[in-house]
């Protein structure tokens, strides 16, 4: 059914992820949560080896993420099957109700693509956040809603796209962790599901 990569590709990107939660949310929390914990000399290093795990473990997740949408892209595509899935939710309330799909049904499919979308988006962000001289992501982002209309047809003046490095990453520090909350609740809502 699926290849030695194809299973590959999942656990690297779940387990990647699994250390990117733990020590985002340590980075985030850990002054107010851990410091007083640990008292400030101990939690220094736990700060600076999260840090390094962050940074360096991102580079396995956005692997395993290229290689689930290598992999899994065509499979995901939505087609009839998942309208008999969704009418009858999986079969998850009706006993002996097993609806078709192909490779993925519909339930599979939604969390595909929003994992695609959402570490796709978190990943950008984590990048704009490494590189802020080399990738300013907003000013770009915003010169393109610009560019479509977008703030002229809300009635709002144009978008600023005229961004310094530090006002980058001022940007980019609250949406990454936004997206990665609701990244983590979508990959752990399969967990409640499963057997």
């Amino acid at each position: 059914l699926f290849s030695l990569c194809e299973r590959f590709a999942p656990w690297l990107l779940g387990r990647s992820c699994i250390l990117l939660a733990g020590t985002g949310l340590s980075r985030l929390f850990g002054r107010f949560a851990l410091s007083p914990l640990f008292g400030h000399e101990a939690y220094s290093p736990i700060a600076i080896a999260g840090k390094w795990i962050h940074n360096n473990v991102s580079w396995a997740f956005m692997l395993g993420l290229v290689m689930v949408i290598l992999f899994w892209v065509a499979h995901n595509i939505p087609n009839r099957h998942d309208l008999k899935w969704i009418a009858v939710a999986g079969g998850l309330f009706s006993k002996g109700v097993h609806p078709p799909a192909r490779k993925f049904n519909a339930g599979q499919k939604l969390i595909f693509w929003a994992v695609v979308v959402l570490g796709v988006s978190i990943s950008a962000s984590g990048l704009s956040l490494l590189f802020p001289f080399q990738l300013p992501m907003f000013a770009a982002t915003f010169a393109k809603v610009n560019d479509l209309g977008l703030p002229h047809l809300l009635v709002m003046a144009p978008l600023r796209t005229d961004f310094l490095p530090h006002q980058e990453m001022h940007l980019a520090q609250p949406r990454h962790p936004f997206v990665a909350f609701l990244f983590i609740a979508i990959c752990h809502g399969p967990t409640y599901i499963g057997p």
